[in-house]
């Protein structure tokens, strides 16, 4: 009888521990949200299987990799897919 009790304990520790997808999805959000050098209103966090899939527009590469680093750090993520596009800058117009 105790082993059963204790996989119980187990499964409760477990869903307490783990995190959904929807909470990691929040979780990313409001870490691109409170770094200062990423321009976040641009960017869709997807979330499916611990998996971060990051996509929209930034304006440099290295916005870019903040937030890929960013992501990275977060507790449960255990894979991030950096979808992010910034504009190349040998096409950008420089007009005098």
């Amino acid at each position: 009888m105790e082993n059963v009790k204790s996989e119980k304990e187990r499964a409760v520790l477990n869903s307490e521990t783990v995190q959904s997808d929807f909470e990691l999805t929040q979780k990313v959000y409001e870490t691109l949200q409170n770094d200062c050098f990423i321009n976040h209103e641009k960017i869709v966090v997807r979330v499916r299987d611990h998996t971060v899939y990051l996509e929209g527009m930034v304006t440099s590469e290295r916005e870019r990799n903040l937030a890929y680093e960013a992501v990275t750090d977060i507790f449960g993520v255990r894979n991030v897919v950096n979808y992010l596009t910034y504009p190349c800058p040998y096409l950008v117009s420089h007009s005098a």
